[in-house]
């Protein structure tokens, strides 16, 4: 088959041969020429055109570099407008005109807040400013440094920043197939996406099950697995939680305003004291810092001298709310104890005890409540506005509420004990609504007694004053004014009686005060107040007397020294106070 082929060359002059027609004579020379014509190939032959005809560019000698395309930056003024002229003559001298001084210092004062300075520094100002050499930019930056000082450092980090995100923007728009493409946050999100939802798969593919058995871990072994993954990051966390305390006490003692507590596990200012709390482990006291807090917040003035004190409120002003709250107080306590009746026994909350001892118990029991909530150091503040007297800046209740309030525990002692010998005695004498009308009266009248004589008198206007002395004596007053008891049995010697004169042991006792008053040497006794609490007193038993009030009529029908078999002439304080405490714990006892 292949000697049967035709070559290309036979094949292409097969085809370019022409048929020999029947022609009319010819000369032997053309018809040569018309032979060797068609003996030749049909087909184009290579030709170059001559340098003369054709059309060459030539390579120019000098390029020109396409340039980008420059950003528009708009150049603001200086924070206060353009410097004057003698400022630029002072900064720059006479080498630049007034215009060209604030052109140059804007545009170094644009650098600066723009962050560009770091890039561009002092130089390149501008095609128009290439006489500014840069010892004259240097001096613009220096007087701009100290005329407005910014935070360069800051403004040069942001400009950093923001140029590095405008060229790898530009790199990801010109070539987004490169390998910035990564960082397109839209591409980063559908790669996360992509990620955790193979992880699911695998997930769900690793609790597949074939039949009943289940194909990779158990749930008991990822269980397992979790757990120590949180303990091994409880571990961490706790780790990495010490070393940072350690460093913080280390930068603390460095310091010299700490020091380590005896132990060494903790630190301490100098002067703290620590404890050993119930679990073993030493603890910081912060008492006095805490008490140093609320002592400073108990403080009502600002006033260091009398005078200031005085200065921050007038007489009227510091007289005037505390007088009319006593003299309403007063009136309570008279229309108390004129239409007092007492309640029937089955209306009492105790009925087993004697009124007498219901009443002196409460108000023992309220002057301990008192003075414990002195011992709660975060109710200072509370306590000293409203529980303490002071003279030169009081408050209109502060008359009643000092009255149960003490805070030495001598003080609270002695009161209690005087109000327990007088008290059961006085309240079986008058009853319960003139005792009490009496005790309140006499509490809010010295204490106004003790301001006027603070404001008005010779005292001292930036005492205080607290307790129940007042309240004691009043009733006192009344008491021995009242009673026709002529003979007191003393506890030691057993059973023995002495026969007294009740208004002359009181008049005995207004001496001492007077004599104690008129002394000249400092002392910490309120008697103003006292005498106060004595004036009413002596007025409740005047007035009882004028009002055809008589020895026991209008006491109280089941007194304390009844129930403990006391004559009715003789006054056994003893006695009254050991029946007291009987019947209260015989009710405590029978409540439980």
């Amino acid at each position: 088959m292949s000697l049967l082929r035709p070559t290309c060359a036979l094949a292409r002059r097969l085809c370019t041969t022409q048929p020999q027609l029947e022609q009319p004579y010819k000369s032997g020379l053309l018809a040569l020429l018309q032979r060797h014509r068609s003996l030749r190939p049909q087909c184009r032959s290579f030709t170059s055109t001559p340098h003369y005809r054709a059309k060459v560019i030539d390579t120019p000698q000098h390029p020109v570099i396409p340039q980008s395309r420059k950003r528009t930056v708009r150049i603001g003024s200086l924070p206060e407008g353009p410097v004057q002229d003698q400022t630029i003559q002072r900064i720059f001298g006479r080498r630049l005109s007034a215009q060209d001084g604030n052109n140059v210092l804007r545009i170094l004062h644009h650098r600066r807040t723009a962050g560009s300075l770091a890039d561009y520094g002092v130089d390149n100002l501008g095609k128009q400013f290439t006489h500014v050499n840069r010892e004259l930019a240097l001096k613009g930056l220096e007087w701009l440094r100290e005329k407005y000082p910014i935070d360069e450092a800051r403004a040069a980090e942001e400009w950093a920043e923001k140029e590095a995100n405008r060229i790898a923007y530009e790199l990801w728009l010109a070539d987004p197939e490169t390998e910035s493409k990564y960082k397109d946050p839209a591409r980063a999100f559908r790669e996360q996406q992509e990620k955790e939802e193979k992880e699911r798969l695998q997930q769900e593919a690793d609790n597949r099950k074939i039949g009943i058995l289940h194909a990779g871990k158990s749930q008991f072994e990822l269980n397992i697995e979790e757990k120590r993954r949180q303990r091994l990051e409880e571990i961490t966390r706790k780790a990495e939680e010490k070393e940072r305390e350690e460093r913080a006490m280390e930068e603390k003692l460095a310091t010299g305003e700490w020091v380590r507590t005896p132990t060494g596990t903790q630190l301490m200012k100098p002067g703290q004291e620590t404890y050993v709390d119930v679990f073993g482990r030493e603890q910081v006291s912060r008492r006095k810092e805490i008490m140093e807090k609320y002592r400073q917040e108990s403080v009502t003035t600002k006033a260091k001298t009398p005078e200031e004190l005085l200065a921050e409120t007038t007489l009227l002003q510091r007289l005037y709310p505390m007088t009319a709250f006593v003299l309403f107080t007063v009136i309570l306590s008279w229309g108390f104890a004129h239409y007092y009746i007492p309640p029937d026994p089955s209306w009492r909350l105790f009925p087993d005890l004697a009124p007498s001892t219901a009443t002196v118990a409460a108000l023992v029991a309220a002057n301990l409540v008192v003075a414990g909530l002195w011992r709660v150091v975060p109710l200072w503040p509370l306590m000293t506005r409203f529980f303490m007297h002071v003279p030169g800046y009081p408050r209109a209740v502060q008359s009643i509420l000092n009255v149960f309030s003490h805070q030495q525990y001598e003080h609270l002692l002695a009161n209690m004990m005087m109000l327990s010998l007088v008290g059961f005695a006085c309240c079986d004498l008058v009853g319960r609504g003139v005792f009490m009308g009496t005790y309140i009266s006499a509490g809010a009248v010295g204490t106004l007694a003790s301001l006027y004589w603070a404001n008005v008198g010779k005292g001292n206007i930036t005492s205080f004053s607290v307790g129940a002395s007042a309240a004691i004596w009043g009733v006192a007053a009344l008491y021995c004014l009242l009673t026709d008891q002529d003979t007191i049995k003393l506890p030691v010697p057993k059973d023995a009686e002495v026969t007294f004169w009740p208004k002359m042991l009181f008049a005995a006792f207004l001496v001492l005060e007077l004599i104690s008053a008129s002394k000249k040497r400092v002392s910490t006794v309120d008697h103003a107040s006292h005498f106060g609490g004595m004036f009413v007193g002596i007025s409740t038993a005047g007035y009882l007397r004028a009002t055809g009030w008589h020895g026991r009529k209008g006491g109280a029908q089941d007194s304390v020294q009844e129930r403990a078999g006391v004559e009715p002439n003789v006054v056994d304080p003893g006695a009254a106070v050991r029946e007291g405490i009987r019947e209260v714990r015989a009710t405590l006892t029978k409540d439980k």
